[in-house]
């Protein structure tokens, strides 16, 4: 009886006992990660990436909620913030940090040599010392990059193809974002080629954009061209009504131009570039050094055109053009 007793009151303890030993084996560790971005958290923009990385971590394998927290933080357009914010996420032990374009990656590199930097959408980083060659990084940063300065020219081309009567094209820029001066070289040959008077229109802080605005309609030009950074990117919905008002042909190398109603855009595919920055971090929290693994430039790009903004300016998109597209916005 007593032998029995005994047994019983070991299988009752083991019922209780194994599953929590099954839960405590197949718990997860869960890995803490930083996102800094410049831009503006509540934006349509924001919320587009933060899914989109979201979505691509989880395909490597990690879940936020379950083997991955993210913290974010981001400066509301405000890049003074940004170092500050920086300081912040290594506050909180992250692992490593996932920075927006290139203000972020600076801060962050201003802040830390030795928790792993992941650029996400970076620009000429070798010219900027955060690697030493996009082939070997050799320090704590490595990620993806935004395409090379010929994109500039190709934009170019499918404007004039867009509307073959453009000749004057004003060029929204930010001259101090750190792509942009090779950029311009690019857009400067690609001008002549194309037989088109380019003049340029100097944005640095979000609070100058409405005066630039101004001074681009008194130009009057056939056609507007804005490049992607922080402050146009952010400001996409303003600059686009802008356009429409006054229908002008509108193109940008950001497809957050197009998708807030810019006529067309050319730009790397940000889906395919978010799956590489997802790469980037699940190598380096399953133990890879960012030193040894290469910066990857953007190689996939599709081309948005907008046929609602077409109507609202009365711009017949030619059939050539449409047959280019990877995506039409009805």
């Amino acid at each position: 009886m007593t032998s029995r007793r005994a047994t019983l009151t070991l299988l009752t303890f083991a019922l209780f006992v194994h599953p929590l030993a099954g839960r405590a084996q197949h718990a997860e560790r869960v890995r803490r990660i930083g996102y800094l971005s410049g831009g503006q958290s509540d934006s349509p923009a924001a919320q587009s990436a933060r899914l989109q990385l979201r979505d691509a971590l989880r395909r490597q394998g990690w879940e936020a909620g379950r083997n991955l927290a993210i913290e974010t933080r981001y400066a509301e357009a405000k890049a003074e913030r940004l170092p500050a914010l920086a300081r912040e996420l290594l506050d909180l032990k992250v692992e490593l940090i996932v920075a927006v374009l290139n203000p972020s990656v600076a801060a962050a590199k201003s802040v830390t040599t030795t928790v792993p930097i992941v650029m996400h959408i970076g620009g000429s980083p070798v010219e900027n010392g955060y690697v030493k060659t996009l082939a070997r990084p050799g320090g704590n940063i490595t990620g993806t990059i935004w395409a090379g300065p010929e994109s500039a020219g190709r934009l170019l081309q499918i404007l004039k193809e867009t509307k073959p009567g453009t000749r004057q094209v004003a060029i929204l820029w930010n001259s101090e974002f750190a792509i942009a001066q090779a950029w311009k070289i690019e857009n400067d040959r690609a001008s002549k080629l194309l037989g088109l008077s380019v003049q340029y229109f100097d944005v640095t802080r979000a609070e100058q954009l409405a005066a630039t605005l101004a001074q681009i309609a008194a130009a009057r030009p056939d056609a507007l061209v804005s490049w992607g950074d922080q402050i146009t990117i952010s400001r996409a919905a303003d600059i686009a009504a802008f356009a429409i008002e006054r229908r002008l042909a509108f193109a940008s190398n950001s497809p957050r131009h197009a998708e807030a109603g810019a006529l067309l855009s050319f730009a790397p595919d940000l889906a395919a570039l978010y799956d590489r920055t997802a790469s980037f971090v699940d190598r380096i929290l399953r133990g890879t050094a960012p030193a040894g693994l290469p910066v990857e430039q953007a190689a996939k790009f599709e081309l948005i055109v907008n046929a609602k903004t077409a109507a609202a300016i009365g711009h017949k998109i030619p059939a050539a053009v449409l047959l280019q597209a990877t995506r039409i916005i009805e």
